[in-house]
């Protein structure tokens, strides 16, 4: 059995926890350990530095293969008495090569072998093969070899990356304001204002906007690799030495953290902000990549708020309320790509900003969720040509959903959520639950992503392959029209 992981991985707990398993064992497993020194960014911490010190100590292989040529050459007796010699190899690795970690837990180590060499790999998992238990066969690559470009890019060596010119890599699309920038810099000015307010990511620090608050204020970023638990359950702790943590990660690797989420910040009522970029259909990245779990899973934890912004100007208004809750945990949850314009209410309803009004009995009430408002108005314009009567509202505020939905719904003839998260345990799910403890007897219908893993592509293609765009919402509309129309 073989199996590679790479050195940013080895920040996880996850990794550790199959390490112990496997060294405890007599499997004839190989642990191919890619290190390329790098996630998205440089892997952090003590296991990357003492990776990092067994890429500049390959004293041990090179002593190996010397004295295999000086004494296999010798007639008669040099194979048995390299054989015999090998015997001692271990107190020779030791002084040679600090290789002890691995091999304390019981694990051969054969490295660090030079990644992009197919000779030296075949020598090296030819040795691997032959020895009868675990082995860690450690490969020294670099993200980007071959393409000048990418090996000369410090953020992530073309980790992810758009349209570029392939004879330099430099970008040819347009540079627009992105979700992520606006959250960027106003995280910045936060920071300039509250001297309790610390960011914390897992190895992202660029992909999710942290990289500038980390030049502004160092001391106060911290990048805990990729182990998303830890970075929450540190959080929590910090929230309780008096700070106010921003942890910044993707929507859906907040995943893996749901635990810490719900019994560290949620039943203790920590104050810390989770900011989940990349949140809904991410597009090319596939289906491990798509943020549309998270408000079905954190709408299941406690004393905790969820903020899904509309646009730039929402996003800082709703971080600036974020950063200003001090009894229990907070998200705020955007998508990716380029920031919309701002579309500003006509009026507000307790936390609910009214973008679409009417006073028809008759009318559809659409509850548009974050950056799913513009589809939603484009749908409800097409409506109005129906003459429909159509309001539409965004409760900004997702978890717990605003009480004032309740009234709005009981004045409405019928409801229709619009969502980018799967609506299986969604707000479209939740807002029914709500009318029916209010007893609030309407027609509701949720328009939002299947419960199914979804592919890779083009984000417009995606979701409307998945049903979420401005003609399905107006299908949806369709329908309910059928039902609420007087003379029907």
């Amino acid at each position: 059995m073989i199996a590679v992981v790479g050195d940013g991985a080895l920040t996880g707990g996850m990794s550790w926890e199959a390490l112990n398993n496997i060294a405890g064992s007599t499997r004839q497993v190989i642990i191919v350990v890619n290190d390329n020194a790098r996630s998205y960014a440089p892997t952090i911490g003590g296991v990357a530095q003492h990776l990092a010190t067994l890429r500049t100590t390959n004293g041990y292989e090179r002593f190996l293969q010397g004295v295999k040529r000086v004494v296999s050459r010798t007639p008669m007796v040099g194979p048995a008495a390299y054989d015999a010699l090998h015997g001692f190899k271990k107190g020779v690795k030791d002084m040679v090569s600090p290789q002890g970690m691995f091999e304390d837990l019981g694990l051969k180590y054969i490295g660090p072998i030079p990644g992009h060499d197919l000779e030296a790999l075949e020598f090296a998992f030819a040795r691997a093969k032959a020895f009868g238990g675990p082995v860690i066969v450690h490969a020294i690559t670099e993200k980007g070899h071959g393409y000048r470009p990418a090996e000369l890019d410090d953020a992530d060596r073309f980790h992810g990356v758009g349209i570029i010119d392939p004879d330099t890599g430099k970008s040819v699309g347009t540079s627009a304001p992105t979700w992520t920038s606006v959250f960027s810099d106003e995280l910045v000015k936060a920071g300039a204002s509250d001297e309790r307010i610390v960011a914390i990511t897992a190895a992202m620090l660029a992909p999710t906007g942290l990289d500038a608050f980390c030049r502004e204020y160092p001391k106060r970023t911290f990048d805990v690799g990729i182990a998303e638990q830890h970075a929450v359950a540190s959080a929590v702790g910090m929230a309780f030495a008096g700070l106010h943590p921003v942890v910044a990660v993707y929507a859906t690797f907040i995943n893996r953290a749901f635990d810490q989420v719900l019994f560290d910040a949620g039943l203790h009522k920590a104050p810390v902000t989770f900011v989940l970029d990349r949140a809904g259909v991410t597009g090319p990245d596939g289906a491990s990549h798509h943020g549309m779990w998270d408000m079905s899973l954190l709408g299941l934890v406690p004393n905790l708020r969820i903020a899904a912004p509309r646009d730039g100007q929402r996003l800082r208004d709703l971080l600036s309320e974020s950063l200003a809750i001090n009894d229990g945990p907070s998200v705020i949850r955007f998508p990716s790509g380029a920031v919309p314009q701002d579309v500003t209410a006509v009026s507000s309803i307790g936390t609910v900003d009214v973008l679409l009004a009417s006073d028809d009995p008759h009318r559809i009430l659409i509850v548009a969720v974050g950056a799913t408002v513009q589809m939603a108005l484009a749908a409800a314009e097409l409506a109005a040509t129906a003459e429909q009567s159509i309001m539409v509202v965004d409760p900004r505020w997702i978890a717990p959903l605003p009480n004032e939905l309740i009234d709005l719904a009981r004045e409405s003839a019928a409801v229709l959520t619009v969502e980018d998260n799967t609506r299986t345990g969604g707000v479209g799910s939740r807002l029914s639950q709500l009318l029916r403890d209010a007893n609030v007897d309407v027609p509701v219908r949720d328009c939002g992503l299947p419960h199914a893993f979804l592919e890779h592509g083009k984000r417009s293609d995606i979701q409307q392959a998945a049903g979420l765009s401005v003609a399905a919402i107006n299908h949806h509309l369709t329908q309910l029209r059928a039902v609420v129309t007087p003379d029907h």
